[in-house]
């Protein structure tokens, strides 16, 4: 099995989780069974586009991009159009 690093402000109460491993497998394999149907459902040009997003969307998480921030701005820009 791959090892998967735990973040250290983690890894304290992870350790408290008596079946962790199990619910750690059990998310994968939910993600593989939701990933095969994506593949089905969609072209591999939709899922590249998507996979393109998740990316960049990390990088801007990583960059310190603040989605709260993003969005109390995106608010009062959305209320000062519609207020019009």
């Amino acid at each position: 099995m791959t090892s998967i690093p735990i973040p250290k402000e983690l890894l304290e109460e992870a350790n408290e989780i008596h079946d962790l491993q199990n619910l750690v497998a059990r998310f994968i394999k939910s993600e593989i069974s939701r990933r095969q149907i994506l593949k089905k459902r969609f072209s591999s040009e939709i899922l590249s586009l998507v996979n393109q997003a998740f990316a960049e969307a990390e990088k801007l998480k990583i960059s310190g991009f603040d989605e709260k921030q993003a969005r109390l701005e995106m608010s009062k820009i959305h209320q000062s159009i519609t207020a019009q």
